[in-house]
């Protein structure tokens, strides 16, 4: 009897053993979908250390991430309801909302000068022979709105030069390497492309375009008023992985070469670029009040802060990031 009895009970704890693994396996199973975008560099950094260490899941998410070529093509697709939520610079974000079909959610990234660096052939020499030249443009990114801003602190109006638009860095390297621009903000690899051409040098980089640069996490704003709960999650598992960011670079910067396919030294040189936080305070609404403006003229419609960005969803999922003054 006491033998029954014994082996009655390990039975029973071998049942409860079995059953205490029952809800980890059922939360595996009722992970929320959510479709995020990125862009093949560094601006995607917090998702991919939000995935690769496990805050996502922790928060009930299951993280599908695609690579897009560009931000524009990431931010385009969250716009259109193809991806869910993406990253992407500030002046491509503020381009895209006309419609309101993209609600931007919190400032994820600034940068500091040295992302573009201008690369120009050997007839230009100095700030005197900018005038009458050939740049290049990635239209409607943020390099586009550098190499403007670059030009007008130079003292040019844009009758003084012109700017050729291609859609991708590869198409502006080959052109400048070709002899057909003088000139091009260029950036991560392209820089070390650029140069290995006889003649093409570096000449300054974005520090003299005088703009505060950041980087924004938006949704598709159809998707986020539906999927508010699961909006709110993402940014908690991003908040934790800015943290991670913020302590932890190195380890931080193989995760995400890992995943972004670059070498883990190269990475770690990227990052530094930029300043990592999730947050939206005064300074964002001062630093996206001059690219709005700008963005304004080229869509022919206002962008304002107040109006692109939604500020509740960062308050509910992380109250003191918000400190925007009323």
């Amino acid at each position: 009897m006491t033998t029954r009895r014994a082996f009655t009970a390990a039975l029973g704890l071998t049942g409860l053993l079995f059953a205490s693994t029952l809800p980890t396996l059922s939360s595996a199973a009722d992970l929320r979908p959510l479709r995020i975008g990125v862009d093949p560099y560094t601006t995607g950094s917090q998702v991919w250390v939000a995935k690769e260490k496990g805050f996502f899941e922790k928060h009930g998410i299951d993280a599908q991430v695609t690579v897009y070529a560009t931000g524009i093509e990431t931010l385009d697709a969250t716009l259109t309801g193809n991806t869910d939520a993406g990253v992407g610079l500030d002046f491509p974000t503020a381009l895209r909302m006309q419609s309101r079909q993209l609600t931007i959610l919190a400032a994820i990234f600034a940068s500091t000068p040295g992302w573009h660096k201008l690369a120009v052939n050997e007839s230009i020499k100095s700030d005197a022979d900018l005038k009458g030249k050939r740049f290049g443009i990635a239209s409607g990114t943020a390099q586009h709105l550098v190499t403007t801003k670059y030009l007008e602190g130079k003292g040019l109006t844009p009758s003084d030069y012109e700017l050729v638009p291609f859609s991708n860095l590869i198409e502006i390297v080959a052109s400048l390497k070709s002899g057909r621009l003088d000139g091009a903000f260029v950036w991560a690899d392209g820089v070390g492309q650029a140069t290995s051409t006889p003649g093409i040098r570096i000449m300054t980089d974005d520090s003299e375009a005088r703009l505060r640069q950041s980087a924004y996490v938006s949704a598709n704003t159809a998707y986020a008023k539906a999927h508010r709960d699961v909006i709110v999650d993402m940014l908690k598992a991003m908040g934790e992985a800015t943290e991670f960011l913020q302590q932890h670079p190195e380890e931080a910067a193989a995760l995400i070469a890992k995943n972004t396919k670059a070498p883990a030294d190269s990475v770690a040189k990227l990052l530094k670029l930029n300043t990592f936080h999730l947050q939206l305070g005064d300074a964002e609404r001062e630093g996206f009040a001059a690219i709005g403006e700008f963005a304004s003229t080229v869509i022919k419609s206002p962008v304002s802060f107040d109006t692109a960005v939604d500020p509740s969803y960062l308050a509910e999922a992380l109250p003191a990031s918000v400190t925007l003054s009323k």
